[in-house]
């Protein structure tokens, strides 16, 4: 499972290559609630807020449990010990994808910070 980024969906939209085509076609995909509320905040309205949440209705979504509040904070605390401070959505985004072992699908280099302090977290 690949759990997609908020800039891949931005980036694709915009300009939609073959291969990631390919990708989204050919590979079980994920979003999860950070994800989808950057994408639904940047509409400009009713209508496109609606397309979007069309458009995501089809991947299957990660979600949090009342614990996982818990150990995400640790995560944070892991990585802030290690010298590694990245925002808030991506240690989340992070978080979830260590916990469900699934890779993730980004154009941010925060992730490769992350990766640093926790080399089991695996990037597409």
């Amino acid at each position: 499972m690949i759990l997609v980024d908020s800039n891949v969906f931005i980036d694709y939209w915009k300009n939609p290559g073959e291969a990631a085509t390919k990708t989204f076609m050919h590979n079980e995909i994920a979003i999860c609630g950070v994800v989808k509320t950057e994408l639904l905040r940047g509409s400009k309205n009713e209508k496109e807020f609606n397309e979007i949440k069309r458009a995501l209705d089809c991947f299957d979504v990660l979600e949090f449990e009342t614990s996982d509040w818990e150990e995400a904070a640790k995560l944070f605390i892991e990585l802030k010990s290690r010298g590694v401070v990245v925002p808030f959505q991506d240690g989340l985004i992070s978080y979830l994808a260590l916990k469900n072992h699934c890779e993730i699908w980004t154009r941010d280099n925060h992730f490769k910070l992350i990766k640093v302090v926790k080399p089991e977290l695996m990037l597409f």
